[in-house]
């Protein structure tokens, strides 16, 4: 019987090699063999989190210290576009390591940066990544996230309420937009009634992120944009006070049958 792969497993040998073979090609001076070589050793008994840090750690060894030329060349190798929303890792692995280079090597070159998350999130996402830059320059990136906000891309526009998310899972937690919880549910209300369900799905886990320190926020917002919001958001937003038998969340959840 054929034992399933674990999802640290995808970080191996043979993405080792990928990177390897897709950088060579735009960038000939990349040391391929000492990149498999090293890599391979250093991600040896690591979890999923330390082989994608050991991977993104390898490529700044060996792609060019100049940190613009080296995100060119990662832009290169990112392949085409997806169209796709939901995927599994065997189609999503690739992408890791390189978002996390940006997330820990890019916050001198903002603009850079900016250009890298862009790309890799239209494959995948740059969820992770992108924290850092608004925990630490929040006021360049709020710039950012609205020009996202209005993009015609539903990857981007997943951008910024997932990026922002307090509890985003398998990610630290993230303080409330300028200290204050009303920030992020205006930065919310654009998407409540968005056209790709993958976004209403990321605004509704938001809400729901905020109702487990907020509920009385996230309820007094849904009533008063009750007629602009998806049913769907309101359902699964409020999906831990329903759990919880909240009374206000019960009634509001009754209005929509």
């Amino acid at each position: 019987m054929s034992t399933k792969k674990l999802m640290k497993d995808y970080y191996d040998k043979d993405l080792a090699e990928r990177y390897a073979e897709n950088i060579s090609q735009v960038y000939p001076e990349f040391d391929s063999k000492a990149f498999v070589d090293n890599t391979v050793i250093k991600i040896e008994d690591g979890r999923m989190s330390e082989r994608i840090q050991v991977f993104s750690e390898q490529l700044r060894e060996y792609l060019p210290n100049d940190y613009s030329r080296a995100i060119d060349i990662i832009i290169e190798v990112l392949g085409e576009e997806n169209e796709e929303f939901y995927f599994p890792v065997e189609k999503t692995h690739y992408f890791r390591a390189l978002s996390k280079f940006v997330e820990m090597y890019g916050q001198e070159d903002f603009d850079q940066s900016i250009k890298a998350m862009e790309e890799i999130t239209k494959r995948h996402s740059s969820e992770f990544a992108v924290r850092p830059f608004i925990l630490n320059n929040y006021e360049k990136m709020e710039k950012v996230l609205k020009r996202w906000e209005v993009s015609n891309d539903a990857h981007l526009r997943r951008l910024v309420t997932e990026g922002t998310r307090p509890r985003l899972p398998w990610a630290k937690k993230l303080p409330y937009l300028k200290n204050d919880v009303n920030e992020n549910l205006k930065i919310l209300k654009p998407f409540l009634n968005d056209p790709s369900r993958y976004v209403e799905k990321s605004a509704a886990n938001h809400l729901n992120d905020i109702s487990k320190e907020y509920p009385d926020k996230v309820i007094a917002f849904l009533k008063a944009h009750m007629n602009q919001t998806s049913p769907f958001i309101i359902r699964r937003a409020l999906r831990t006070l329903k759990k919880a038998e909240d009374t206000q969340a019960l009634s509001l959840l009754q209005e929509l049958k």
